[in-house]
């Protein structure tokens, strides 16, 4: 990125940081000629929805592949603490997470100690790096479009 104009390399930062996630462009002999960012879009409700599950005594985490400054941004919007949200994440560190919680549930540990009278893990998901932790979970759940191996791997 030492070729980029400042001002692109601001513009990179505040995309970042207000949780997009940034690409460049090059061509071959140019360098970097063009910069986008892409970010999911926060539904309104997500945060009383999540607020509301808390309230039932159900601990909601966040694990995806996007990087640590844009899954805090996302997951502060819906109302998530720092040690809710993973970022980072393969596949396998997904499907490392669910298998944690789900034994957590089940020697009933202070995570899911208000549910009764057992404690289940689901896990949402809507792409392919998410298809191991779908399949893993006591209940997995693809959303939207999602790939066909999400889908396939899924419970609902």
């Amino acid at each position: 990125l030492g070729s980029l104009p400042d001002r692109d390399k601001k513009a990179a930062a505040e995309w970042a940081a207000a949780g997009g996630t940034v690409g460049f462009i090059s061509i071959e002999g140019a360098g970097i000629v063009g910069a986008y960012s892409v970010a999911d879009a926060v539904r309104p409700e997500a945060n009383d929805v999540l607020t509301s599950l808390g309230k039932l005594g159900i601990d909601c985490n966040m694990l995806t592949g996007d990087g640590r400054e844009a899954a805090l941004t996302i997951g502060k919007q819906v109302g998530l603490l720092p040690d809710q949200i993973h970022s980072d994440l393969l596949p396998e560190d997904k499907l490392e997470i669910i298998t944690k919680f789900e034994s957590e549930v089940s020697d009933g540990s202070a995570r899911c100690s208000n549910l009764r009278p057992r404690g289940n893990v689901l896990m949402c998901g809507d792409g392919v790096n998410d298809a191991p932790a779908l399949a893993m979970a006591d209940v997995g759940v693809a959303m939207g479009a999602g790939a066909a191996l999400a889908m396939e791997t899924s419970d609902m």
